[in-house]
């Protein structure tokens, strides 16, 4: 295996996930290691959320507006203002999908977002789309 492997891994690109939903969790995870996104960590708060990105380096970060102690446009904005490059997309869910919400994560410096329930097909083309944006 060796040398043809870490290539492969190598070229995946690395997704965390921050939701307060167990469930959202691991449904967002399993969709996106179909799609060959290697899924670093979880987090189910916004403070986790800040130290697993630090200690992990995802190319890319899934967060709920909605995180316990510390939400996710800040969560969103601590991080862009680290790493620029790192793609940040929010989840939303309807009630959170007000126009205002999406000002305010984009001011923060995410780069798309998404509505729960979330389809494969949305996944794969607002991760592609924000990729674009970088």
């Amino acid at each position: 295996m060796g040398a043809g492997s870490e290539a492969m891994k190598a070229g995946r690109k690395k997704v965390l996930i921050a939701d307060g939903s167990t469930f959202m969790c691991i449904m967002l995870a399993t969709t996106l290691e179909k799609l060959d996104f290697e899924v670093v960590g979880t987090s189910k708060s916004g403070n986790e959320a800040i130290e697993k990105f630090k200690a992990l380096k995802p190319d890319i970060v899934l967060v709920d507006p909605a995180l316990p102690d510390k939400d996710g446009i800040e969560v969103t904005r601590e991080i862009t203002e680290e790493s620029p490059s790192t793609v940040v997309i929010m989840l939303l869910t309807g009630s959170e999908a007000d126009p205002d919400i999406i000002v305010e994560a984009v001011r923060a410096g995410a780069r798309g977002y998404m509505r729960k329930p979330i389809t494969e097909g949305e996944i794969k083309a607002r991760i592609e789309s924000a990729m674009k944006r970088r």
